[in-house]
Formats: C-alpha cells, sequence, structure tokens
C-alpha cells in the first residue's frame, strides 16, 4: 500500500479478517463490493453485531473516539473496500471537502437511531420484568401456608 495516498482499495478473501476488536484505528473502510460481519468477542462467545455489504461504511467509530476497535470486521465472501487512512478523514472533517462525509454522517446518524431503539426495547423489558417481579413479590407475601395438624 502506498503509504503517502489518501485512499487505496484492498481485496480480502472469504473469512479473512479486515480489522480485529482492541486495534488501532488506522483507517475508515468502504464496501465497493462483497460483506462483511461484524462480531464482538465476550469471555465466552462471539457475537455477530452487524452484517455490512456494498456502500456500508466500516471502522469509523473507533477512528473517531481514539479508542481501540470495539469489534472485528471479517469478509464473508469476496470483498473488495476503499480505505481511508484516518489523516484524511480527520483533514475533511476540519475543511468539509471530502465526499464521504454526507454518508458517513448519515451512517452514524442511522446507527445511533438504531442504539436508541435497542435502548428503549430494554428500557421497557426492564420496566415489564420489574413490574412482574412485583406482582410476584405481592404473591409471595399474601400467600398462607397450610395450617399444621
Amino acid at each position: 500500500m502506498n503509504e503517502n495516498a489518501k485512499f487505496t482499495t484492498k481485496d480480502f478473501a472469504k473469512d479473512e479478517t479486515i480489522f480485529l476488536q482492541g486495534d488501532s484505528g488506522d483507517f475508515i473502510y468502504i464496501i465497493i463490493s462483497g460483506s462483511v460481519e461484524i462480531s464482538k468477542n465476550t469471555e465466552t462467545k462471539k457475537d455477530v453485531v452487524a452484517k455490512m455489504s456494498s456502500g456500508d461504511i466500516l471502522g469509523e467509530m473507533a477512528l473517531l473516539s481514539d479508542e481501540p476497535r470495539c469489534a472485528s470486521a471479517t469478509a464473508t465472501e469476496p470483498t473488495r473496500v476503499i480505505m481511508v487512512k484516518d489523516r484524511t478523514l480527520r483533514m475533511a472533517l476540519l475543511n468539509n471537502d471530502l465526499p464521504i462525509l454526507k454518508p458517513l454522517t448519515s451512517q452514524l446518524t442511522l446507527r445511533f437511531k438504531e442504539a436508541d431503539q435497542q435502548a428503549n426495547y430494554y428500557r421497557n423489558k426492564v420496566k415489564k420484568l420489574e413490574k412482574e417481579i412485583a406482582e410476584l413479590k405481592e404473591l409471595l407475601l399474601n400467600y398462607e401456608l397450610p395450617a399444621e395438624n
């Protein structure tokens, strides 16, 4: 890869790792063709959190947050991506002159909406469980033991 290039394309074979959870975020990736699975490793298993395909952008969260990658990306079929260097993206953000900014902003907005929907779903689930626990607690408190003979 040309170290001075702002963009480069790269091909990944099926099952090839694009980046690993915990890696530094040196690039964002735009999928030209193929598909990518995003997964998070927990102590006991690997959870697939997203499947991405042509036109999707991945790897931006680590780059924008200056934190290690929070998930891994693996090609699920032969995949071609455009790799954008972190410095190129940062300069474009400062100068507002990179065509990727609008789709990147749209994708980030979509991800935040999805995260908010998930949070609401789980908040509602917790409320429902709390109500059920309160009802069970009430039943237990009012339960009468049979008299012993």
